[in-house]
């Protein structure tokens, strides 16, 4: 089944008619998750529009979470997780109404993360902690903070799946895809939540081998941002009742 799009004559909504075309790809499987779009002007040609009504379909199919953008070596626009992008669409929902708190998402984080950097302490590999590792070369790398956000929650959804155990991987990526899509709703596009010292920390821990101090570093890492993220919950959830019907 080829993969090219149509092309568009209408001079009427182009931009929209892309942004349908593309979501409607991504929708019905054509576009994996993870798989890279075509580039700007190749989408341009296939379409037969301009390079700026693409680049505008782009810009309005990442600001839904439809995509995302890398940058540097092999970057360009990558369908994101289709299960995230659920999330996403009805996250700012689920917190307006109170549904989803900062203190449920830290409490199945301290259950849960500090039996899993144990079980990764003794379990991961040399090559997990190759990968590892260049998640953190790559945070210091960049500093976009879509990105970073991303690299963030990614380096603890690698030590869930370093650690052994392939349920706690799967509950550890569910619960990093919740935080990191909580965090995009409440939480200043140009701030990192995290102290940005922390993940080296652990993972030196972790390298050591030193369980210990591995999961001493991963509660204090969790519990040090609870007052901030409260504070931008209440923050958030002010602003959203000012807003007007």
């Amino acid at each position: 089944m080829s993969k090219d799009f149509k092309n568009i004559n209408d001079a009427n909504s182009l931009s929209w008619k892309v942004e349908k075309a593309i979501k409607e790809a991504i929708i019905s499987g054509k576009y994996q998750s993870g798989e890279q779009l075509p580039g700007e002007i190749e989408l341009s040609n296939q379409f037969g529009v301009s390079r700026p009504v693409v680049r505008e379909a782009i810009k309005s199919l990442k600001s839904r979470c439809f995509l995302e953008i890398r940058r540097g070596k092999g970057g360009g626009s990558y369908i994101s997780d289709l299960n995230q992008l659920f999330f996403k669409e009805n996250f700012a929902d689920l917190i307006r109404l109170n549904r989803i708190k900062v203190d449920h998402l830290v409490q199945a984080r301290l259950f849960l993360e500090p039996e899993v950097v144990k079980l990764s302490v003794v379990n991961a590999t040399d090559q997990d902690l190759h990968t590892i590792k260049n998640n953190l070369l790559e945070f210091d790398e960049t500093t976009d903070t879509d990105i970073r956000v991303r690299l963030s929650s990614e380096f603890h959804k690698l030590i869930g799946r370093s650690c052994g155990n392939p349920l706690y991987s799967i509950l550890m990526d569910s619960i990093m895809d919740f935080y990191e899509a909580y965090i995009r709703v409440i939480k200043p596009a140009t701030e990192i939540l995290n102290n940005v010292e922390d993940h080296p920390r652990i993972f030196d821990a972790m390298a050591k081998r030193d369980a210990e101090n591995a999961i001493r570093l991963v509660k204090r890492h969790i519990t040090t941002t609870i007052d901030r993220m409260i504070k931008m919950e209440k923050t958030y959830l002010r602003l959203v009742k000012k807003q007007p019907k």
